[in-house]
């Protein structure tokens, strides 16, 4: 039986800086049944004019008349794909030579995944640090979709088949966290996993859409971090009043430069408790009690709050059902606290 055919889908806007690179990347994988499906949305720089230097038939280039937006030229692209698999990446990252070949393996041998990350290693910043997930199993991505997103997006590859089986499009409203929406439909249908190495360099350190949107546009992101949150919630029936899923929001934001409110402190325990009483018919409750304290203790760290004030809070919620106290945590928050003091001056 021949190797299967993957689409490598990069979306590109105004990219001159990166995309040879990310091109190359996948023009020297180590696997080469590939369909590498370009879509530029409306780039005025060079980026369309680099593409097509290169001479490969493998390369599919699709320009859109005008600037459409993420979602629109995910959702082209899912269209378009004529592969087996899709492989994500994005226009400014760089892709490891085996990692497409390693993703296919991994998805040729789970029938039952229906889309993967990998861990990735950024670049561009001063520090290359590994990214790794302590989340990998699908049952411990669908508990951490309830809080935010484990995959990283530029590193992953998904079953098309599932995506058009059950018609699931990229929300056209969603200016960011679009993949963090359609993780969640597939989680509703299917299974996602993460596979335990290092495929990927992501870019960091240069002017990006999650960059941008993160200073300019924080209010209207979490407007639709809340959307996704409330969808997750309510696909899995659990009950919170208006003021508790507000407070919930609130807490799991990802704006490090949120405020979180005294109401929050006091009610996110309680919260807390909730969920994990009323996630019986879908969850496990000792491995959902696990990962909903591992995203607590994420979110915890992020917010700014003194280490006096996280410390008392997360010794809070170790009364909580299955919760424990846990070293390596409160390790966690005190160093990545201690690091974005220092980091400040």
């Amino acid at each position: 039986m021949g190797k299967p055919l993957v689409t490598v889908f990069i979306p590109m806007y105004n990219c001159e800086g990166y995309i040879g690179q990310a091109l190359e990347s996948i023009l020297n994988q180590t696997y080469a049944n590939l369909e590498i499906l370009l879509i530029d949305d409306g780039s005025t720089d060079q980026t369309v004019e680099i593409v097509t230097k290169y001479n490969d038939n493998r390369i599919k280039l699709i320009q859109n008349k005008e600037n459409k937006g993420i979602p629109y030229t995910r959702n082209l692209g899912v269209e378009q794909a004529n592969g087996k698999y899709m492989a994500i990446m994005d226009s400014d990252d760089i892709a490891l030579s085996n990692r497409i070949e390693r993703q296919v393996y991994f998805m040729e041998r789970n029938q039952d995944i229906d889309a993967i990350g990998t861990y990735y290693q950024m670049i561009g910043g001063r520090l290359k640090r590994v990214k790794k997930s302590n989340i990998t199993s699908p049952e411990e991505i669908k508990v951490s979709l309830l809080f935010f997103s484990p995959i990283s997006n530029p590193s992953s590859m998904i079953r098309l088949r599932t995506i058009k089986k059950h018609n699931l499009k990229y929300n056209l409203n969603y200016f960011v966290a679009q993949d963090y929406g359609m993780w969640l439909q597939i989680s509703k249908v299917g299974k996602l996993a993460i596979l335990p190495e290092v495929l990927l360099q992501y870019r960091t350190g240069h002017t990006n859409i999650t960059k941008r949107t993160k200073t300019k546009k924080a209010s209207r992101r979490k407007q639709i971090l809340d959307s996704i949150h409330r969808d997750a919630l309510s696909f899995y029936n659990f009950k919170l009043s208006s003021q508790e899923l507000s407070d919930f929001n609130e807490f799991f934001n990802d704006n490090p430069q949120a405020a979180l409110s005294n109401q929050t402190m006091y009610q996110i325990p309680n919260i807390l408790k909730k969920l994990t009483d009323q996630c019986h018919n879908d969850f496990d409750v000792k491995l959902f009690s696990k990962i909903t304290q591992k995203n607590f203790t994420f979110a915890l760290s992020n917010h700014r709050l003194s280490l006096l004030k996280k410390i008392r809070l997360y010794k809070k919620t170790v009364g909580i059902r299955y919760f424990t106290f846990s070293l390596k945590e409160l390790t966690f928050l005190m160093s990545k606290h201690i690091y974005r003091s220092v980091k400040k001056f």
